[in-house]
């Protein structure tokens, strides 16, 4: 439905990237969620989501509108890119969760569901001086307000291999959908392969009966976990606040560096919560690491 492009902002003196949808793609009901898009994006503002700068709408010479959105540029690969040269190690998968559990703990107080968590739109921003690479959100073009019941008819939104059990079943959306996701992406991470492949419908059908396949290569630690964020009942998942939390302690034990990820904004590493669950879940609150972050 839209297309990205690298620009200068001659103005400012700055290099942007811009989201050009195409004329009049998908009728009204496309351009009522590209507006959609634009008003999310303008009240969100963290260092884990790629920023808007300015949004407008052009018309061509049909007179039909195209909406374009102004954002900050990323110079790195995305995610997907990253894993084609093969799966990613403890220590960058772990400071990659951190930044999008971060973001994600962000957007969900704000009352935004992300929906379309997957490796395509994961960038990497290329910190240099031999550092982890720094994860950023982008592409909110079928986030939704949390909770909101789709209407009779609707159809479901999102990528396939990613969808939460929750959203093949086209019930109500809470973040816990973004959680399940994250899960797939990471584990993906670990293994260099897609957990659910396979066709549309025969993809997303098979999370409402199986559990993805962790395999004995990945840490015990990380299979607790993601056993957890993956777990079919929403209920018996953890928060996306405990993975936060969670994500911090596995760097700093993985990495052996206190001082990383370096955020001002990271909270103490307190134990985690019980919670009522399957399990899975109650595996990781055994397994958990206790690292002081200091």
């Amino acid at each position: 439905m839209a297309a990205v492009f690298e620009a200068r902002d001659e103005l400012l003196g700055r290099d942007v990237a811009i989201k050009l949808f195409r004329p009049g793609a998908g009728g009204e009901d496309e351009i009522r969620r590209q507006r959609t898009e634009v008003k999310m994006l303008a009240g969100l503002n963290h260092h884990s989501l790629v920023t808007l700068l300015d949004a407008g709408v052009d018309v061509t010479e049909g007179g039909l509108p195209r909406i374009y959105l102004v954002m900050e540029l990323v110079r790195g690969p995305d995610l997907k890119q990253r894993l084609a040269d093969g799966p990613l190690g403890p220590v960058e998968i772990g400071q990659i969760a951190y930044d999008l559990a971060e973001g994600l703990e962000y957007t969900h107080g704000a009352g935004v569901v992300h929906r379309d968590i997957k490796p395509a739109n994961i960038l990497l921003v290329e910190p240099g001086s031999g550092r982890q690479a720094r994860a950023k959100l982008t592409d909110f073009g079928i986030a939704d307000l949390e909770g909101r019941v789709p209407s009779e008819g609707e159809l479901t939104s999102g990528t396939a291999a990613y969808l939460s059990p929750e959203q093949a079943r086209r019930e109500p959306i809470t973040g816990a959908s973004d959680v399940y996701s994250l899960g797939l992406v990471l584990l993906e991470c670990f293994t260099g392969t897609v957990a659910f492949p396979g066709g549309m419908v025969e993809s997303a059908l098979r999370r409402l009966t199986e559990d993805p396949v962790i395999p004995d290569t990945v840490p015990q630690a990380w299979r607790d976990l993601l056993g957890a964020m993956t777990a079919r009942d929403v209920g018996d998942r953890p928060t996306i606040g405990e993975l936060v939390i969670a994500f911090r302690q596995l760097v700093v034990a993985e990495s052996g560096d206190a001082t990383a990820p370096a955020r001002t904004t990271c909270p103490p590493a307190p134990t985690l919560p019980a919670w009522p669950r399957s399990a899975a879940t109650a595996s990781w609150s055994r397994h958990q690491p206790r690292a002081s972050t200091g």
